[in-house]
């Protein structure tokens, strides 16, 4: 049963970014005059279909995402839409307006993901900017050693080293193996910390956690509510955070590809932690992933890769500049390449997402 319910919200998180995309398209396009013959909820056979106007909508079997059928969007469909006056196709509207078209789908993303940002951090506590310890688990390092909920912590000492410790993140970076190199169960730490107003420090042992690569002590950190436009800021923040991720991963796959191919995810890997979200029950974390993807999928369509919504805007801005189209063999063998180069990293980070799970 769970892994049923596992699924459905994955399809379910899928669809309605792709479906959110292909609204932005299907209304910047209407709303410019562009005749629009289709407009699918969900892939597949047909559900169930109603022509309203000039359109039909439809519901198809398989809940991923949706499209819409423009005129003038292929170069090889002359025949189906050869009754639509120029001026209701694609290729009859003005560069600019073209260009709204193509991005819409991306902007719709990108106001999904932040609507859902702000709502969340609206509602849930966010992560102090402090040292300061929120809980200590039971029968952890952190208890044995007696830290305490409300406890800051301003120090780390391990191996004679001193680490002043401002956040959580610093004491994270502290923690984490890829930085201490060592091949130990157990890392024993000096832990200044701050109780009401008064310094001491706590011999912690803190032990080691294969899937983090990191050692834990069993604390988490303070918690806060926000007021309304803290939680805007703070949601914008996040955005622009994950809106540089793709960025980010670009730039070390050209600098560290061996290390950064290995760590890609594709859906296999989306599912596994759709999954380990849903089982968790936390409502606001598949809303958070909800908001990544999102804003994944609206960064991705920008890259100017043929076949993806960046391209048909440096199509339509190249058309512009030198006053005609470019040939129809050439936009559809680019096209054909940058389709297969996404299918094919598709192919290889589902594969390698199979590999981490099962091997």
């Amino acid at each position: 049963m769970q892994t049923l319910i596992n699924i459905v919200v994955f399809i379910l998180i899928l669809g309605i970014v792709v479906l959110v995309h292909e609204l932005g398209h299907f209304l910047t396009a209407k709303s410019f005059g562009v005749f629009c013959s289709e407009f699918s909820i969900g892939m597949g056979p047909k559900l169930f279909s109603r022509k309203i106007g000039e359109t039909e909508y439809e519901i198809r079997a398989l809940p991923i995402g949706g499209f819409v059928s423009m005129a003038g969007e292929a170069d090889n469909d002359i025949e189906e839409f050869k009754d639509v006056p120029i001026e209701r196709t694609l290729k009859g509207i003005s560069c600019w307006k073209k260009c709204v078209v193509f991005l819409a789908g991306v902007f719709m993303n990108f106001v999904l993901s932040l609507v859902i940002l702000i709502g969340v951090y609206c509602f849930i506590n966010v992560q102090t900017n402090t040292s300061e310890i929120g809980t200590v688990n039971q029968n952890s390092p952190a208890m044995m050693a007696g830290l305490e909920a409300g406890d800051t912590i301003s120090k780390v000492t391990y191996n004679g080293q001193e680490n002043i410790i401002a956040s959580f993140s610093d004491l994270q970076d502290v923690l984490n193996n890829s930085n201490l190199k060592l091949n130990s169960d157990q890392l024993t730490l000096e832990v200044e910390i701050v109780r009401d107003g008064k310094t001491m420090t706590k011999n912690v042992n803190a032990k080691y956690d294969k899937d983090s690569d990191s050692y834990v002590m069993g604390i988490k950190a303070a918690t806060r509510h926000l007021s309304f436009f803290e939680a805007v800021n703070y949601g914008l923040d996040q955005f622009k955070t994950m809106s540089l991720l793709i960025f980010t991963t670009l730039g070390k796959l050209i600098t560290d590809s061996a290390n950064t191919i290995g760590q890609l995810s594709g859906p296999a890997g989306i599912y596994n932690v759709t999954s380990e979200i849903t089982q968790s029950g936390s409502i606001s974390q598949l809303l958070i992933l909800l908001s990544l993807l999102s804003t994944n999928i609206g960064m991705f369509n920008l890259l100017p890769i043929p076949g993806l919504d960046g391209c048909q805007v440096l199509f339509a801005v190249v058309e512009k500049v030198i006053g005609r189209e470019l040939p129809t063999k050439l936009k559809y063998t680019l096209q054909v390449i940058g389709l297969l180069l996404v299918f094919g990293l598709m192919i290889f980070v589902t594969v390698n997402d199979i590999s981490k799970i099962f091997g």
